[in-house]
């Protein structure tokens, strides 16, 4: 039963974080650069720290060099084409985007890009999971501290363009909830593999993490300004993720 509870319940933990960060949006406004810009950095060391000490190091554990380097690509690749199709947290970094109709679309395609973002990032928990509950819970984590901007950049565009608060709440928390639906069809996947396709999913799991990292967490962190801060914050972000394994060791 843990086998298929506890997954899920970390992917839900993970993906209602989304809807924190909507909810931030909603009770405080307008937020200053540094603190958006300090959040995003933050998230992003977490992020890089857990893709390749955690993830990355346990599928070298599991894979041939080509095999680890074959599935950490196709996770980046697949990730690259899907924010080329489907524009994501960069819009709301756009300075000068004004109208009630642009900022709806913004707001609309974040909650659609969020959504299809969250589908891959709940089958990295289970992955995880079943490889290590322990790993599974860092993933989790991390996953959790990267939604929460999302969240965040997802309602600002919203408020602006007028959208009653609970339709914001509910839109945002919607996009968080296909990450435990994808978690739960991963339980059932990932039971049926071998240790092998475990380690396949990691360093599939460590490129898309990291490709999230490099091509939208930090990008638009700066957007804001204040590179000395997200620097920081970048730094602390990792100190924090190394901290939270030691802790779970």
């Amino acid at each position: 039963m843990n086998l298929v509870f506890e997954p899920f319940l970390l992917s839900l933990v993970a993906g209602m974080a989304t809807g924190i960060g909507c909810i931030i949006s909603l009770l405080l406004g307008k937020m200053s650069d540094r603190v958006v810009g300090f959040s995003l950095g933050f998230a992003s060391g977490v992020m890089l720290l857990v893709a390749f000490n955690n993830l990355f190091l346990e599928a070298v554990k599991l894979l041939t060099h080509f095999e680890l380097i074959t599935m950490f690509s196709l996770g980046a690749l697949i990730m690259v084409a899907l924010d080329l199709s489907i524009p994501h947290i960069e819009l709301t970094a756009r300075r000068g985007e004004e109208g009630n109709a642009k900022m709806l679309r913004a707001g609309m395609l974040m909650a659609i890009g969020i959504t299809l973002h969250n589908l891959p990032e709940g089958l990295i928990v289970t992955a995880s999971y079943a490889y290590v509950p322990r790993l599974g819970l860092i993933i989790a984590i991390a996953i959790m501290l990267h939604n929460i901007p999302e969240g965040v950049a997802t309602a600002i565009p919203l408020i602006a363009a007028g959208m009653k608060p609970s339709k914001i709440a509910a839109l945002t928390l919607l996009s968080g909830l296909a990450e435990p639906v994808a978690a739960l069809i991963g339980v059932f996947v990932f039971s049926l593999l071998n240790r092998t396709i475990i380690g396949y999913s990691l360093a599939f799991a460590a490129g898309v993490m990291t490709c999230i990292t490099a091509d939208e967490l930090i990008p638009v962190a700066h957007e804001y300004g204040h590179k000395h801060t997200v620097s920081v914050a970048l730094l602390l972000g990792i100190i924090f993720a190394l901290l939270v394994d030691a802790i779970l060791s």
